[in-house]
């Protein structure tokens, strides 16, 4: 199964360009040629976002200067590889590009000790319920209910689990709903993150906001839009235990972009939450 599936964290939804406020983002432009040997500043920029996204060893130190150090050349490659593009070892356009891709904030690579093909972040029952929790009221409970329901049944209708919205006044298993950037789970939304959501067993899953939302992409102006349905059929698939896929056509690949629908799971999709709640 190409799909990986890996260890606790958060989740979120990234790309084609898009306008990036933050300057630190803005100053990989400048980065452009760089390679092992260089000093350069603003590569503690780009170690950082490695180290962020999962390329870099948690349980060792690295230091997070403008050495362009071995270090960075080996996570530099890894991060090319999983995206299929040039692997040179140095920033090039091509790297820049990827990052300042929205993107979703789980990390891409396997770098801790949370290797589990199967899976070891999964619910302990089968039938889970959900609710709507909104801090920001983009939609309301009743117009997106329908939306977060069809994303449900995309996984159920081929894995052993069952989806049910849970009753007023009572602790559902899954929390979802809209909140701007700092929303006191310890994690604020970063620059170009769709949304993000929880592995097992926490149930938290969380729209960025400040993004335009739609449930037509097809619809008038959707081609500036984010598709709710997808975002959700992908975060869903993070709630439940999967890591992000390397084909891009699956649902749980990493990137993502306004004006487009992404709702139907791949085989690859179906493979990985099959191998995690087996029959």
């Amino acid at each position: 199964m190409a799909g990986k599936l890996f260890g606790a964290f958060l989740i979120l939804l990234v790309l084609l360009p898009f306008e990036i406020n933050s300057q630190e983002f803005k100053s990989l432009q400048n980065l452009e040629g760089a390679q092992k040997g260089d000093i350069t500043n603003g590569l503690n920029q780009v170690k950082k976002y490695l180290k962020t996204y999962g390329y870099y060893h948690h349980d060792i130190e690295h230091t997070l200067d403008d050495q362009f150090d071995d270090s960075l050349e080996s996570a530099l490659k890894a991060y090319q590889g999983y995206l299929g593009i040039d692997v040179t070892g140095k920033i090039d356009s091509g790297t820049i590009g990827a990052m300042l891709t929205p993107r979703c904030g789980v990390p891409d690579h396997l770098v801790s000790n949370y290797n589990f093909p199967g899976g070891r972040f999964k619910w302990t029952k089968r039938s889970l319920t959900w609710s709507v929790q909104n801090s920001v009221n983009v939609f309301s409970e009743d117009e997106l209910s329908p939306v977060l329901t069809a994303a449900f049944k995309s996984w159920a209708d081929v894995s052993q689990l069952k989806f049910a919205k849970a009753s007023k006044g009572t602790r559902s298993d899954i929390r979802i709903g809209f909140f701007p950037k700092d929303h006191g789970d310890g994690n604020p939304f970063k620059d170009g993150e769709f949304a993000h959501a929880y592995y097992p067993q926490v149930g938290w899953f969380h729209f960025n906001s400040k993004w335009k939302w739609t449930f037509d992409p097809s619809g008038k102006d959707g081609k500036n839009k984010v598709d709710v349905q997808s975002i959700s059929v992908h975060e869903i698939g993070h709630l439940i235990g999967l890591n992000h896929s390397d084909l891009k056509s699956a649902v749980m690949y990493a990137y993502f972009a306004p004006g487009i629908t992404k709702r139907d799971l791949t085989q690859d999709d179906k493979d990985g939450i099959q191998a995690l709640y087996p029959k």
